[in-house]
């Protein structure tokens, strides 16, 4: 294996697919992480019932799971640049809305608009994808891990510019970060527009498939691999979103409200920063070992935010959560791919940001209500209860299928 860098390993049209997805991945990064910082702290402001602060939050991740269905369906039936450029004028919308909603002192607003931006997310989820079927299946790590790079980059620019933004609409407190939002969106306009379709999509590992349906999701749904990699990608975004929407929100009630931003901003690194190498480990060690790294790192997180409620404790527990993330989204999407044919691709790919996404949405709407009755220690109790059947599941289908190709 080389030691070179993973662009190295891609030829001249799958990079320039890449490169233009990983673009498109830093804008839409920035609009996510911005509405997850946001939207909780304006539905804080707006909401008459405090426990409802996370909704918003909670109403975009359910849009994007509703919206993921329909969202694969449409690429597959049309083109991935189609879908993405959809998703983004989604995002457009919703981000005006949002900015609206600010304005107006309307939580039902900012309710609408945070839910018109999931279909937007909704589409960014298959950029990975796109990436991957640009590359043959060796190489698909690389791959979505140089897109997801693309997170790294946003997150090192959206706080200098979401403050600007903000600045920049005073003295309507938070409008100008939602109208940051919809530029980013709209930005992603351009990078979708230059991606090279695919004359043929190269193979998965699971190999050709001589019909044009492929097998029944039932079929799929049996198979070990495709439990894990549904698990890992749904708890793993899960426990993610759970912590990470409670944060800011957390930080407030201990007074460090100032700090959530830059806490939230190294929580956002730490997720994409692993990226760069990510790939490259999975294709030298096995899927297995990585999602169990990324295990070990959520457990360290959750102990660490039960250690106490200091500014050292939400820094260091928001950067361990951000590399468990990365490596179980990673490996996760990674086993996903090596598990469907590409007649089966639209259906199973749809079913999997489905299930990612309905179960993130919960984990999000309950973190508010949690975090309001009980507090930040219960929240992160329960996180180990998701971690605790990820990592069981993972450790029980790796001894089942330590001698099987799919399992590295």
């Amino acid at each position: 294996m080389s030691d070179g860098t993973d662009a190295e390993h891609l030829d001249a049209g799958s990079n320039r697919n890449v490169i233009v997805l990983m673009i498109a991945q830093a804008c839409y990064l920035a609009c996510s992480m911005t509405v997850v910082t946001y939207a909780g702290l304006a539905g804080q402001t707006l909401a008459a019932d405090k426990a409802l602060a996370t909704l918003p939050v909670s109403l975009t991740i359910l849009a994007t799971a509703l919206s993921t269905g329909p969202m694969s369906i449409l690429m597959q039936r049309t083109s991935r640049r189609f879908g993405f450029r959809v998703g983004a004028l989604s995002g457009l919308l919703g981000a005006a809305v949002a900015a609206y909603s600010v304005y107006s002192g309307s939580f039902l607003a900012l309710c609408i608009g945070t839910a018109a931006f999931g279909p937007f997310q909704a589409s960014a989820q298959y950029f990975r994808f796109a990436a991957a079927e640009s590359v043959p299946a060796s190489k698909a790590p690389r791959a979505i891990s140089l897109v997801l790079i693309g997170g790294l980059l946003g997150a090192l620019v959206t706080p200098s510019l979401t403050r600007a933004f903000n600045e920049a609409f005073l003295p309507v407190n938070m409008m100008g970060v939602f109208v940051f939002t919809g530029v980013m969106a709209a930005i992603v306009l351009i990078p979708t527009a230059l991606l090279r379709p695919l004359d043929k999509p190269f193979e998965t590992e699971v190999g050709a498939n001589e019909d044009n349906e492929g097998r029944p999701l039932r079929v799929i749904f049996r198979d070990p691999a495709f439990i894990v990699a549904v698990l890992n990608g749904a708890l793993g975004y899960a426990m993610m979103s759970f912590v990470m929407t409670a944060t800011p929100l957390a930080m407030k009630v201990c007074g460090l409200l100032d700090q959530s931003l830059d806490v939230i901003q190294g929580h956002v690194i730490a997720m994409f920063l692993p990226s760069l190498f990510s790939g490259s480990l999975i294709q030298r060690f096995g899927v297995l070992p990585i999602l169990l790294t990324g295990h070990a790192f959520f457990a360290v997180a959750f102990i660490t935010a039960l250690s106490g409620v200091e500014i050292a404790q939400f820094s260091v527990a928001l950067l361990a959560l951000g590399v468990g993330w990365n490596l179980c989204f990673v490996g996760g999407t990674t086993l996903l791919t090596r598990v469907h044919t590409e007649a089966e691709k639209g259906r199973v790919q749809g079913l999997n940001e489905f299930l990612v996404f309905g179960i993130t949405a919960v984990a999000s709407l309950s973190a508010g209500v949690i975090l309001n009755q009980f507090g930040w220690r219960i929240v992160n109790q329960s996180a180990f209860v998701m971690l605790t059947i990820a990592a069981g599941a993972t450790i029980i289908w790796g001894i089942l299928a330590r001698n099987k190709p799919v399992a590295g």
